[in-house]
């Protein structure tokens, strides 16, 4: 059983995770999301973390970290099958994991990280977090397979997760809305396909210099 505590702190996670992706992360003040949470205290929020850069960590860290977990076994079980020299594999190892935890869970988070790429506060205070050691070794393990210098291979790998977590947040959003949408496995698929296409894709003169072909 949740301590009390434990259970307000989950209750306030869960609300910032919603009011986050709902509104944007600068909007949302922490009273917001301590009378969201049904806090009587107005002040739970900074009780529990701080200030808002505690809070949108721990709100990063709530889902990422089994993300994490999951990332982490299926690199190892890739390399120990000698797998690991295949792009399609690293880049399912990337996109899978968040996949299926944003279908297991049924909240907020896709749309929450979708906010934190595109708030420059929210991205600074997670970009170096631990539960984000998995992707960051699937980074160095694709960048390998990639044409160009490191600066060109690192944004291919952005826009590979642009893609990818953009994606994932307009499919959790149209489980709320109760629209049709693809069977999780059969996304998995496709974006695998299509984020190793972005990886992979060559840059030909024209599209660098505007010229027709």
């Amino acid at each position: 059983m949740a301590s009390r505590g434990e259970t307000a702190r989950i209750a306030l996670i869960e609300a910032g995770e919603q009011l986050f992706a709902e509104r944007g992360i600068e909007t949302v003040s922490l009273r917001d999301i301590s009378a969201a949470a049904g806090q009587r205290n107005h002040s739970a929020a900074q009780y529990h973390f701080g200030d808002r850069a505690g809070l949108v960590a721990a709100v990063f860290e709530y889902r990422m970290g089994e993300v994490n977990r999951r990332r982490h076994r299926m690199l190892d079980q890739a390399i120990a099958e000698g797998r690991d020299g295949s792009l399609l594999v690293l880049v399912d190892a990337a996109i899978r994991p968040l996949l299926e935890v944003v279908d297991e869970t049924g909240g907020w988070y896709a749309r929450f990280l979708v906010r934190t790429r595109w708030d420059t506060f929210a991205r600074d205070v997670v970009a170096d977090l631990p539960v984000l050691s998995s992707f960051r070794r699937v980074v160095d393990l694709v960048v390998v397979h990639l044409d160009g210098d490191r600066d060109q291979q690192l944004r291919r790998v952005d826009q590979m997760s642009t893609l990818f977590v953009g994606t994932i947040a307009g499919w959790e959003w149209r489980r709320h809305e109760r629209e049709s949408r693809q069977p999780a496995a059969d996304l998995c698929d496709e974006l695998v396909a299509t984020c190793h296409a972005v990886l992979t894709a060559r840059v030909s003169v024209s599209e660098t210099t505007g010229s027709s072909t």
